[in-house]
């Protein structure tokens, strides 16, 4: 059995694309960590390593490194750089030469993930590592025909026995470099996990892909809440033995007590006691000790220290602008989507300092008379024009709203009338429209309709807005809503857009829009999968 990387770094691109200085350290500090003897182990002529390298040098090395392998060998991929989505919502690794013209890839520019795909299966080795560290990594995984609208089966796209991917990000998210790191935010905590031990959770000696994972999955999402790293393990692969760990090292056996008793940055009285005997027990100085406290303490820290950013930037705009005007309001959520902060983390901030517009932030209160705003923010990514659309609203036309809101999420994904859209351009759909959208129907219908208000209604019943699907929670949204009456999924053939047919008028809360999802099926219990995606995509867009 021999191990063998193949570790991949960009860093300089053409115009168009930004410039990432941290990538090709990202793939030296990977190169160190896997050829130490007693941490990776690998040897330093089966490690290639390629830096701002072209398209084509980067298909022969992937082809050869995959080729003429044995089925024990252990076969690890690593890339840092641009992910790049086409239009179709393919996947492509982003290289030295990538390009984009008007905005969209010229894909014979970026190495198709599809290529990849096809020599992983090719590959006799039955233990395969893929790490990307990059932008909608995790759309990597969704193989080469997911343009129907089902479920990705992982598992049947990606085969093989003992084969293991770790993303940075999920597919609708982006990956952060972070100011004070110097490598990425994701492949620090990768290499932290690994070159210090505290990746082995169970203490055993080793560390398994899955271990890493979830240490490097809570220490990143601790340091940046809106990224999510992903695993997605196929026959065994969680079980594949990276590293070793140094298990009997004070150091080691100091930070993980410290890991553990670290609570929102802070010690109890009582923990912060045992942290100093221990470390006298294992013989560390207070030098020791502190610095490496200091490292636990660090993502949090850098947490707060967002937050405090966040809160500042909110009372300087305050200062020349109150209340703020809604061009303001869609700058600051980009600057909180810049700093990778949920609603969920700024909610005090808002609610404190932005009582009488809550509502555009957290789209939850409903919208009274004196909380207007003086002007609709009716941008586009897409050049749209939403006048029709917001009118309609505004003047309780539900069904015509609903039909143009169908035109228009078509028009932003590039199709005509009597299409329908993909669930890759739902899972990808411009997050500016998306917003506008979203915005126009919770403002005009009083906080009764809109993507957000379905959204907040699935999650209260015990959905998660991460693009899967939850059976039960999905019943009870449909029950709320009035999608679904005494357990039989409504006929869309007859649906209806007088709200006053409910029996209860609160339940039409969230019962818009709809149209857009269902129009070609005949029950509105096919939709969930582009809906949740879409609950998905607004969460990412923290709307």
């Amino acid at each position: 059995m021999a191990k063998y990387a193949l570790l991949i770094g960009v860093s300089e691109y053409e115009p168009g694309l930004n410039l990432l200085p941290g990538a090709t350290k990202d793939v030296e500090a990977m190169q160190r960590v896997l050829q130490h003897p007693e941490i990776g182990g690998f040897a330093a002529e089966d490690i290639i390593v390629l830096k701002n390298q072209q398209r084509q040098e980067a298909e022969e090395a992937i082809f050869t490194f995959f080729a003429n392998k044995r089925k024990e060998d252990l076969l690890l991929l690593y890339f840092s750089g641009h992910g790049i989505t086409d239009d179709n919502s393919q996947f492509y690794f982003s290289t030295r030469s990538t390009r984009k013209q008007e905005g969209k890839l010229i894909s014979p520019t970026a190495v198709a993930a599809s290529f990849v795909h096809q020599q992983m299966q090719n590959s006799r080795s039955r233990r395969q590592v893929i790490i990307l560290d990059c932008c909608f990594s995790a759309a990597f995984t969704k193989g080469l025909n997911a343009k129907d609208a089902g479920n990705i089966n992982i598992v049947n796209q990606l085969g093989g026995e003992g084969r293991a991917i770790l993303t940075a990000s999920n597919s609708t998210q982006y990956a952060f470099e972070h100011e004070g790191f110097e490598l990425s935010l994701y492949t620090h905590f990768l290499i932290e996990g690994i070159e210090k031990g505290i990746a082995d959770q169970d203490n055993d000696g080793w560390i398994s892909v899955e271990e890493l994972h979830d240490f490097v999955h809570r220490k990143v999402t601790e340091t940046s809440p809106a990224m999510t790293p992903e695993f997605y393990p196929v026959k065994e692969g969680y079980k594949i033995l990276l590293a070793k760990s140094p298990k009997e090292d004070p150091k080691l056996k100091y930070r993980k007590e410290v890991e553990q008793r670290a609570h929102q940055g802070k010690f109890t009285i009582p923990a912060r006691r045992m942290l100093k005997s221990l470390a006298l027990q294992l013989g560390l100085n207070l030098q020791e000790a502190e610095a490496i406290e200091t490292e636990v303490l660090q993502p949090y820290r850098e947490y707060q220290r967002k937050l405090e950013e966040y809160k500042q930037t909110l009372e300087e705009a305050l200062e020349q602008e109150n209340p703020l005007s809604s061009r303001s309001l869609n700058d600051l959520k980009d600057y909180q989507q810049f700093l990778g902060l949920r609603d969920e983390d700024v909610k005090k901030i808002d609610e404190q300092l932005l009582p009488q517009i809550a509502f555009v932030i957290n789209n939850q209160q409903p919208v009274t008379n004196n909380q207007q705003l003086e002007e609709d923010d009716l941008s586009s990514e897409k050049g749209i024009n939403y006048t029709k659309l917001r009118d309609l609203i505004k003047t309780g036309k539900w069904k015509e709203a609903d039909y143009e809101t169908y035109l228009i999420m078509l028009q932003a994904v590039g199709r005509e009338e009597n299409d329908w859209i993909r669930h890759e351009e739902f899972l990808n759909f411009p997050y500016k429209d998306l917003r506008t959208i979203n915005t126009l129907w919770v403002k005009y219908s009083n906080g009764q309709f809109g993507f957000s208000v379905q959204k907040e209604i699935y999650l209260s019943v015990g959905g998660k807005a991460d693009g899967k699907y939850y059976k039960e929670a999905w019943e009870k949204l449909a029950d709320k809503v009035g999608w679904r009456v005494n357990n039989n999924w409504i006929d869309t053939r007859s649906f209806t857009y007088d709200t006053s047919a409910f029996y209860d008028t609160s339940a039409s809360k969230g019962h818009l829009p709809i149209y857009v999802f269902v129009h070609d099926v005949e029950k509105v219990g096919a939709i969930f999968t582009d809906l949740e995606v879409v609950f998905s995509r607004i969460e990412t867009c923290k709307m």
